[in-house]
Parts: C-alpha cells; structure tokens; sequence
C-alpha cells in the first residue's frame, strides 16, 4: 500500500472514531488509528534507509497518546495561542466590533421567535402557539402548515 493510501485510511479511520457511538467501537477505529500511524512512521523510515538519508527516529516526550497529524512532521506543538492567531483571517472566525457604552447603560441581546403572524420572546410561548395552528389546520383539514418566512428574521 502507497503511504498516499495509507494517509488516507488513517483519516478515514479518524473520522470513524470521532462519529462512532459506541466506546468499544469508537476503541476499534482508534486500535486502526494507531495502526495506520505506525504503519506511515515505519513506511517513512524504510524509505529514508533507501535513500541512503540513514534510519529516520522520532523521540516522543509525551505519554504515547495517538494525536493525528504528530507522525507527518516535528513534534513540537504550537501553543494554544498561536494555534487560535493561525485560523483568524480564514473567513470563518468572527470578532464583533466592541462598542463602549456610557455608564448607565446596557445592551442586551434578545432572542424573536416568528410563528406565523406572531412575535414571541419565549420559546415555549411560541412552541404553544405552534401546536395550536398545528392542531386548528388538522381540525379544519387545511393540511400541511405554512412555511415561516425566514426574510422577517
């Protein structure tokens, strides 16, 4: 099998472990983790002996704890800082513009749940009122509900 191969059931096996609801399932996919793991740190050396590059070792100072992605470089990890700066400027990461209030006021957030033609503030509220037009259209035989316009949000 080609370490590309390997790579790649070492990924899948990953995300099986990670969906898996089962510990003794969810242990399978990791024993597989940990067995792909090896298999790529063993391909790599074999193939640096062949290149006359001399065996390749890999000290590990951390308790042996299977982490993806630890076999395919250095092991130093990146602080916990660096790591969070690195996904800023992705597209994903959102930072709200902070704005200061003078003192003597404050902002909340509050949540509008839309049913139908009315505005709720409490969940069960609108939940209540969202069975009782359920339960008015089966007794009027008007059958499927409408759909909430999600635009008023």
């Amino acid at each position: 099998m080609a370490i590309n191969d390997l790579l790649h059931e070492h990924e899948l096996a990953v995300r099986r472990a990670s969906a898996a609801t089962d510990d003794g399932e969810r242990g399978n996919h990791f024993a597989k983790v940990a067995e792909y793991a090896e298999r790529v740190r063993r391909m790599r050396e074999d193939n640096a002996v062949k290149a006359n590059l001399g065996p390749v070792t890999i000290t590990i100072t951390q308790p042996e704890t299977i982490i993806y992605g630890t076999y395919t470089g250095a092991l130093e990890q990146p602080s916990a800082a660096v790591a969070v700066n690195s996904w800023e400027g992705e597209g994903g990461a959102l930072d709200p513009p902070q704005v200061v209030l003078p003192a003597g006021v404050i902002c909340n957030d509050v949540r509008h749940y839309h049913v139908g033609p009315y505005v709720y503030q409490d969940l069960d509220r609108a939940v209540a009122e969202h069975m009782r037009q359920l339960s008015q259209q089966a007794a009027d035989g008007a059958g499927d509900p409408p759909v909430d316009d999600p635009a008023r949000d």
